[in-house]
C-alpha cells in the first residue's frame, strides 16, 4: 500500500517542477497562436487549422486577469499531465503490475522527457492523450462483464472531446472498440461517438487538404531520404522513451495477457509513422506515436518490477537524467547549442528579446503571435487568420 501511495506522490510530485517550468518561460510560438485564436470570439472555428476544443479552454481561463499570460495557458497541461501520469498507473496496476512496477510507471508517465514537456506547454496533445488514456483504461477492463453503463457512457465521452482536441482521437477510439468484449451497442458507441464531432471538425479537415493539395509540387524523393526519415523516427522515440523502456514495453505486449487492443493500436500507429517517414521523406514530428508510446510504457512497468534493484534503478536513470538535463537548460540555458538547433529556444526571448527567429520549428505565424500576446500588436496575426477563411 505504501509503495502505490508511493507513485501517486512520485506522479503528483512532477507538478510543481512543470509549474516551474511553465512559469519561468514565455509562450511557444504556437502556444501564442493558439491563444490569439482563443481570442477572437466571433470567429467560428476559433482556428481553420485545428479542431476548436484547446482554444475554447484557453477562453476559459483567459479572463483570470490576476495570473500571468503564462500560467493562464497552462494551467490545461499542468492539469492534464497530471490526471494522465495517474492514469498509466492505474493501467499499468491492471496489467499487473504491484507497486515497485507502479513506481516505475509513475517514473515514466509523468518524469519522462515527453511527459514533462507535454506537461507544461499547452498543445492539443494534452487533452487528446488524456482522452486516450481514459479509452485504454475502459478497454483494459472490457473483460470485468460487471462493468457499470456509466464506464461505457464516459469512454465514448472521452472519445467525443478527445476528438474535438485531436482528430487521432477517433481511430483510436476506433481500434479499442473492434476487438473489445464488450456488448456491441457499447463499442459501437465509444467509436462513433466520435462523429459528432465531424460538424466541428470538418474546417479543419478542409484546411488540411487543401494545404496538402495547394502547396505546389511535392519535394524530390529519394531512397536516402526515406531511410533517414525512417531511421530518424526510431531514434527519436528511442531518445525519448530510453531504449530500454521500449524494449520491455514490446516484449509485454507480445504476452498473452495484453489486451488486443492496446496491441492492434500499437501495431497501426507504428506502421502509419514509418509509412509516412518513407513516402514523404521527412521525418514525423515525435508526438505522432505518442498514443502507442503512451501503451508501450505503461507495459514496461511489470516486467521492470522483476528487475534486480540495481538494474531497475538504472532503466529508470536512462529515463529521467535526460529530462533533468534538458529541463535544467530550459530554465537556464547552458548546454553549448545554437539557437538553430535548439527547439528550447522557442520558449525565450518572446517577451524581452531578442526573438529566437533561427530557433527550429518556428511558424510563420509563430512571431506574429508572439508579437499580439507580449506587445498587444495583433495586426499581422489577425492579417493571417483573414487569409485562411477563403481555404474553410
Amino acid at each position: 500500500m505504501k509503495r502505490a501511495r508511493a507513485a501517486l506522490a512520485l506522479a503528483l510530485a512532477a507538478l510543481p517542477v512543470r509549474l516551474v517550468l511553465a512559469l519561468a518561460t514565455d509562450l511557444s510560438p504556437d502556444e501564442a497562436y493558439y491563444l490569439c485564436a482563443a481570442r477572437r470570439p466571433e470567429a467560428i472555428p476559433p482556428m481553420p487549422d485545428h479542431p476548436p476544443l484547446l482554444p475554447w479552454m484557453l477562453r476559459a481561463t483567459d479572463g483570470l486577469a490576476a495570473w500571468p499570460v503564462e500560467l493562464r495557458v497552462r494551467i490545461w497541461p499542468l492539469l492534464t499531465a497530471t490526471a494522465l501520469g495517474f492514469i498509466c498507473i492505474e493501467l499499468a496496476r491492471r496489467r499487473g503490475a504491484g507497486p515497485r512496477g507502479q513506481v516505475s510507471a509513475a517514473w515514466i508517465g509523468s518524469w519522462a522527457l515527453l511527459p514533462m514537456a507535454g506537461g507544461f506547454v499547452a498543445t492539443p496533445d494534452g487533452p487528446a492523450l488524456l482522452a486516450i488514456g481514459a479509452l485504454l483504461l475502459w478497454s483494459a477492463a472490457d473483460r470485468d462483464r460487471s462493468m457499470s453503463r456509466w464506464g461505457d457512457f464516459g469512454a465514448g465521452l472521452a472519445a467525443l472531446v478527445g476528438t474535438a482536441a485531436k482528430v487521432v482521437v477517433a481511430p483510436v477510439a476506433a481500434l479499442l472498440s473492434l476487438p473489445s468484449s464488450r456488448p456491441w451497442l457499447a463499442r459501437v458507441g465509444v467509436a462513433g461517438a466520435a462523429v459528432l464531432t465531424l460538424p466541428l471538425l470538418l474546417p479543419s479537415l478542409r484546411f488540411q487538404a487543401h494545404h496538402a493539395l495547394a502547396a505546389g509540387s511535392p519535394p524530390s524523393w529519394s531512397l536516402a531520404d526515406a531511410v533517414g526519415s525512417a531511421a530518424t523516427a526510431v531514434v527519436a522515440q528511442l531518445a525519448l522513451w530510453s531504449p530500454w523502456v521500449l524494449w520491455l514495453g514490446g516484449a509485454a505486449l507480445r504476452g498473452d495477457a495484453a489486451p488486443r487492443g492496446h496491441r492492434l493500436l500499437v501495431a497501426v500507429f507504428s506502421l502509419l509513422v514509418l509509412t509516412s517517414a518513407i513516402v514523404r521523406g521527412l521525418p514525423p514530428e515525435p508526438n505522432w506515436w505518442a498514443p502507442a508510446a503512451l501503451v508501450v510504457v505503461v507495459a514496461a512497468a511489470r516486467p521492470a518490477e522483476q528487475l534486480a534493484p540495481r538494474l531497475r534503478m538504472t532503466m529508470l536513470a536512462t529515463v529521467v537524467v535526460p529530462t533533468w538535463v534538458v529541463a535544467s537548460h530550459v530554465l537556464h540555458p547552458w548546454l553549448p547549442l545554437p539557437t538553430s538547433a535548439d527547439p528550447t529556444a522557442r520558449l525565450h526571448g518572446w517577451k524581452q528579446g531578442p526573438e529566437p527567429l533561427d530557433a527550429p520549428g518556428i511558424g510563420p505565424y509563430g512571431p506574429p503571435a508572439e508579437r499580439c500576446i507580449y506587445r498587444e500588436d495583433c495586426t499581422e496575426i489577425n492579417s493571417i487568420f483573414d487569409m485562411m477563411k477563403p481555404m474553410m
